[in-house]
């Protein structure tokens, strides 16, 4: 095996010599070089390849390699008297002079060459060329950001948005004392702290007090709030993570979560979950839960997720996270529910999981869920049901005879759900349920880490610590709620929401969107050219906090409890707001104009405006 032997030589020539015994003249390695065969060059290059990307420097020199390759090519394609890189590889199996080996690394070879080209072709089949319009402008942005004057743009963008952001979002904190960026030499009195904070929500409440707020305040009831306070303040040191030292926050958390699955089990006695911090860790939790399964069980290291384009971005945040690629799917045009035909042929050998909405959040639909079922069941896939918003709404709503699509785990096929306590349970903010078909999706969950220095180590979501007063609070929510009183609320809710959903369908100038609601949401876009993000404006300047949304441009209202009794007032101040957009509709600036701004742009810059916002919020 001549050309390994002379090779191995070098190698040991140039590791075990003595260092000064090896310095030759420039002409003498020249002339070592140029004689040297292809396939040692090709040997040299390869050995070179492998030390270079163990050295911190190949992070930039990878830079590179792209470009040397596509010259490389060309190159030898102008000049074709030089052997083919797959032809020296063949000599040098050829040099082994065995005929069952190189017969088998022959046929390895081709196979990773066929495979190679198979996959390529798999991946340009299945490419969404409207993402891919999206990657191809962003990595387009990424790589001219640096430019001197895309910079200066961009800087002056940013500097003119971080001064907009900051008079709306930081004139007011600012005015609340004295401001701090260091601690106080000595420290401050109880009393002038506690009047501070006094002083701030007292006229911080007031908006959705009198529910002004779509969503965020789900209750707003003094009485039940005194009561989640005080049963937060008597846990607010114990940790779940010490269950030996606090057995009764154990208690209340477990039973949380059996309550809340109680709701959505259809009869299975099966289904399990566990508690965390809101909505989108337990959406986390649940994608998570779904690729590891899949990669134990059936070996899938490449995972796919399926969704439609109304997807809570907790899904686009799970999947960056975990380097699952996501594919989504058109929604029916009228009824904003995902398109089951995309959904299917969406479908590949890496689909670990399909994602529903009971209801989505833009414009509260509940997608096809008791079908996608099927479809989970048919490609032995998971599905989740996103029922955050609706967990503690749907479920006595279909008890009470309304209309209500299945949606839970009497669905043959739904392998998750989500369900946020802090909504609709009417518990105090970092509170959510995150529920599993069975023990073994749900142990996919857990973090296990038995060789640590600190001892053996379990968590079952993402937190470590995590406040026992979160998990008192929510459990009080709950029992003193009981089924009759979130009947009540429920009915009161949805009545409010279908009310609002009427007036909205006779204003003229805007146009309800997805049909009548099936939950709590009562979406809405401009018609006849009227830019329905000036009437958010035009509401916002009556008191009113809604929630602007896009493709398509609309506004929606999440009626909660605290809406209960002002569906009139909302009517008239809206019809008041539209007017005023009909009779001056050149008129755009605010939510109107920022949106306006950012839908002509690519996602690459409007990322980065987005993290001038975060930046204000975060700085003093």
């Amino acid at each position: 095996v001549t050309g390994w032997q002379e090779f191995g030589s070098a190698i040991h020539y140039f590791y075990c010599t003595e260092p000064f015994a090896i310095v030759m003249s420039l002409s003498d390695a020249v002339n070592y070089w140029r004689g040297l065969s292809h396939e040692h060059l090709l040997l040299y290059s390869a050995a070179v390849g492998v030390v270079v990307t163990r050295i911190h420097a190949y992070r930039y020199v990878k830079l590179f390699v792209p470009a040397l390759a596509v010259t490389f090519i060309v190159v030898r394609a102008i000049n074709p008297t030089h052997p083919t890189v797959l032809e020296l590889v063949a000599n040098l199996i050829r040099q082994i002079r065995y005929a069952p080996v190189e017969n088998a690394l022959f046929d390895l070879l081709g196979l990773l060459v066929v495979g190679s080209v198979v996959s390529a072709i798999a991946q340009l089949i299945s490419l969404d060329f409207i993402l891919a319009k999206k990657d191809l402008l962003t990595w387009g942005f990424n790589q001219v950001r640096g430019v001197s004057f895309v910079k200066a743009i961009l800087e002056k963008e940013q500097n003119k948005l971080e001064k907009d952001f900051d008079k709306d979002l930081k004139v007011r904190s600012r005015a609340l004392g004295n401001i701090n960026n260091a601690l106080p030499k000595k420290g401050l009195a109880a009393e002038e702290i506690l009047t501070l904070m006094r002083d701030a929500t007292h006229e911080e409440n007031v908006k959705w007090e009198t529910g002004h707020v779509s969503g965020a305040v789900y209750n707003g009831q003094h009485k039940h709030i005194d009561l989640l306070n005080e049963a937060f303040s008597m846990y607010s040191i114990a940790n779940p993570l010490h269950p030996d030292i606090w057995p009764s926050v154990m208690k209340f958390d477990s039973e949380v979560i059996a309550m809340t699955a109680n709701l959505v089990n259809g009869g299975d006695e099966g289904v399990c979950g566990s508690s965390s911090s809101g909505g989108t860790e337990s959406i986390i939790m649940a994608i998570k839960s779904h690729r590891d399964y899949y990669r134990d069980h059936h070996n899938i290291t490449a995972p796919e997720m399926v969704v439609g384009n109304s997807a809570h971005a907790a899904v686009d945040k799970a999947c960056d996270m975990m380097g699952i690629k996501l594919i989504k799917v058109d929604l029916d045009a009228y009824t904003f529910k995902i398109d089951l035909h995309a959904l299917e042929a969406a479908i590949g050998p890496n689909t670990i999981m399909m994602y529903a909405s009971a209801p989505s959040y833009p414009h509260g639909a509940i997608d096809p869920i008791r079908e996608m079922g099927a479809l989970a069941i048919k490609y032995s896939i998971g599905l989740h049901v996103d029922c955050c918003l609706g967990g503690f709404v749907l479920p006595f709503a279909k008890k009470m005879g309304y209309s209500v699509p299945d949606f839970d785990f009497s669905v043959p096929g739904v392998s998750s759900m989500s369900l946020d306590t802090h909504k609709y349970g009417y518990a105090l903010k970092g509170t959510s349920v995150v529920l599993y078909r069975n023990r073994a999706l749900r142990q996919s969950q857990y973090f296990c880490y038995a060789d640590w220095t600190g001892g053996m180590y379990t968590t079952p979501t993402i937190a470590g610590s995590r406040s026992g007063g979160l998990i008192a609070q929510c459990w009080a929510s709950l029992m003193v709620l009981g089924e009759d009183g979130f009947n009540s609320h429920v009915r009161d809710i949805l009545a409010v929401t279908q009310a609002i959903a009427k007036g909205v369908s006779e204003i003229r100038g805007i146009r309800l969107l997805g049909g009548t609601p099936e939950a709590m949401i009562v979406c809405f876009g401009g018609e006849y050219n009227v830019n329905v993000y000036s009437i958010a404006d035009k509401m916002a300047h009556r008191g009113w906090a809604l929630n602007s949304l896009q493709h398509p441009a609309c506004v929606h209202i999440c009626c909660t409890v605290a809406h209960v009794g002002r569906g009139e007032q909302f009517l008239a101040d809206l019809r008041a707001s539209v007017q005023e957009v009909l009779d001056n509709p050149d008129a755009v600036g605010g939510t109107a104009a920022i949106y306006g701004l950012t839908s002509a742009l690519p996602a690459g810059p409007v990322n980065e405006l987005l993290k001038v916002y975060n930046d204000v919020v975060l700085k003093n």
